[in-house]
């Protein structure tokens, strides 16, 4: 698979079809657009991520998007990144807390925590790696 998703569809293609599939007609893109779309990859870290940004962005009903040009997602991408990051983050939250282990670690955790902050024989620069290697220690799959 070479510059696409796990599919190999590249992300060009998938804006491409995205923007296809709302306007009912192909986009009036030319090289400038498919160079602002190529950009806004770049800067994105997971292919996955990029689609999600996107699809974000689609879905977006201010009006300053209106037309859904890729430079108008290229000026935007900070903020529909992180509109799919935060998604991202949640749908992860969600799986975590449904994993059984989960109140248990969170438990020994903030005991961890309170303990090695109580403790004033550990200088305050080396209190949060403290509660790494003691988490570590305590749970060595995690």
């Amino acid at each position: 698979m070479l510059g696409g998703d796990q599919t190999g569809i590249p992300f060009r293609v998938f804006c491409w079809e995205e923007w296809k599939a709302k306007y009912r007609t192909s986009p009036p893109w030319g090289k400038k657009e498919f160079a602002q779309l190529h950009e806004a990859r770049a800067r994105i870290d997971t292919e996955q991520l990029a689609q999600e940004a996107w699809t974000k962005f689609m879905a977006s009903t201010d009006s300053f998007h209106e037309g859904h040009s890729p430079g108008q997602f290229l000026y935007s991408l900070s903020k529909m990144t992180a509109r799919a990051a935060q998604a991202a983050t949640r749908m992860h939250r969600d799986g975590m807390r449904a994993d059984p282990g989960y109140a248990e670690r969170t438990k020994a955790l903030q005991r961890i925590y309170a303990e090695v902050y109580k403790d004033d024989s550990i200088h305050e620069m080396d209190k949060r790696s403290e509660c790494s290697r003691r988490f570590r220690e305590e749970f060595p799959s995690q």
